[in-house]
C-alpha cells in the first residue's frame, strides 16, 4: 500500500488556512485484462489544455451514443483507459472512453482490435497485472481531480501501461457519484 496525499484546493495566496491534509490508502488488485471499444483522443497535460480535451471527449462518448454498437458489450458500466503513455503523467498518452466487451468463443481467435472494427471508434486492452485503486466519491470532477494530482504526487511505482476509471451505478447514486480509478503499477 501506498500513502497518497492530495492536493491542497487552497491556491488563493489570501487564503491563510494550512492545506487539507489526509491519507488516502491504496488497495491493490491484480486484474486480468479485458477490452474497451470507445471514444478515443490523444491527450496531453501539458499547457493547461488536458481538461478541456478530456471534456470534448465526455461530450462525444455522450453524444454518438456508441452503446448500442459495441458487439459483447457486457454491461452499461462507462471505462475511462489510459494507454500509450509516451513517457509519465506529464507527457501525452491515450484516453478511450467507452465500454468492456467479450470476445464470443465463435470468434476467439479474432483479433481483440477486429472483433469490434467500427469507424470512429478505438480498441484498447487493458493490460492484466497489479494495479492501485482508489476510489473518487464526492463532487465531480474535482473529487476526480484531486484523485489524480495526489495519485501524480505519491510514490505509486507506476508502470505507465494502463490505468483506467470505472464508472459504475454507484457514480449515479445521488451525493456520492463514485469514480473508481486503477493505476498499473509494477511489482
Amino acid at each position: 500500500m501506498s500513502n497518497i496525499k492530495p492536493a491542497s484546493n487552497h491556491d488563493n495566496a489570501a487564503d491563510k488556512k494550512e492545506p487539507l491534509q489526509y491519507d488516502v490508502k491504496a488497495g491493490l488488485e491484480q486484474i486480468k485484462p479485458f477490452n474497451i471499444c470507445g471514444v478515443s483522443a490523444i491527450i496531453s497535460n501539458e499547457g493547461g489544455k488536458a481538461a478541456e480535451a478530456i471534456n470534448d471527449l465526455w461530450m462525444q462518448f455522450f453524444a454518438k451514443n456508441i452503446a448500442p454498437l459495441i458487439k459483447g458489450r457486457e454491461n452499461d458500466v462507462i471505462y475511462a483507459v489510459y494507454s500509450d503513455y509516451e513517457g509519465d503523467h506529464t507527457k501525452p498518452y491515450r484516453l478511450t472512453i467507452g465500454y468492456k466487451y467479450k470476445i464470443p468463443a465463435a470468434n476467439e481467435n479474432m483479433e481483440d482490435s477486429d472483433f469490434n472494427k467500427i469507424d470512429g471508434l478505438h480498441n484498447i486492452k487493458v493490460q492484466g497485472g497489479n494495479y492501485a485503486s482508489l476510489a473518487a466519491s464526492g463532487e465531480q470532477p474535482q473529487s476526480l481531480i484531486d484523485t489524480w494530482q495526489a495519485v501524480w504526487q505519491s510514490d505509486l511505482n507506476r508502470s505507465f501501461n494502463t490505468d483506467f476509471e470505472l464508472y459504475g451505478p454507484r457514480f449515479f447514486e445521488e451525493g456520492l457519484h463514485e469514480v473508481l480509478v486503477y493505476i498499473g503499477i509494477n511489482k
